[in-house]
């Protein structure tokens, strides 16, 4: 089985408001997220900073399980806990993604499982045009050590230590956009903008 966990219990503080709930042509930036996610994993768990977050109904009518990350303001890998231990036990793999970053494509996250499937590799990233990048899938032989992550660090400790069976998917085109300030929503309605047809 195939989890997905999208991070979103970030605080925004570049972007002055919750990026997540900016909108996109109408939807949410958190929704063009999750959605990615959705169609490509057997269960998807988003981690918030509490219960009453908005970002519940800005996800209204996906399938989605909530796990609540009480310790958000301690950065990021408690986020990654949080979703971690949050999965069901029979999880084989989880890929990790960020709320942030709405021009994820869902062929990128059925690809990764693909690869992993083939198996040999405990970790699977994408590896766009201009770099490594989101979201990284995660065999459950390495859930312990994301549960071990302390501080305002994402999994680039665990993507180290696998050293040779990282396996590093090719994929076009520039690494998915984060939404981490105004201008940079800009870029990405623009992004969307040149997509449409017409």
């Amino acid at each position: 089985m195939i989890a997905g966990i999208l991070l979103a219990s970030g605080a925004s503080t570049r972007f002055g408001g919750d990026k997540l709930l900016a909108t996109l042509e109408a939807r949410p930036v958190v929704r063009w997220s999750a959605e990615a996610l959705a169609g490509a994993v057997d269960d998807l768990v988003v981690v918030v900073r509490d219960e009453a977050s908005p970002i519940r109904q800005a996800l209204e009518g996906l399938p989605i399980r909530w796990a609540i990350n009480r310790d958000a303001e301690q950065g990021m890998s408690t986020a990654i806990r949080a979703g971690i231990a949050a999965l069901p036990t029979d999880a084989d793999a989880a890929i990790i993604a960020l709320g942030d970053q709405p021009l994820v494509d869902r062929r990128v996250v059925e690809a990764l499982v693909a690869r992993w499937r083939q198996g040999g590799a405990p970790v699977v990233q994408p590896c766009y045009e201009d770099g490594r990048g989101h979201p990284v899938l995660f065999d459950a032989s390495l859930f312990a050590a994301l549960r071990a992550l302390e501080g305002d660090v994402g999994a680039r400790a665990v993507l180290d230590s696998a050293g040779d069976a990282l396996a590093l998917l090719s994929i076009a085109g520039p690494r998915p956009i984060d939404v981490d300030t105004r201008e940079a929503l800009r870029t990405v309605a623009a992004a969307l903008a040149r997509r449409a047809p017409g």
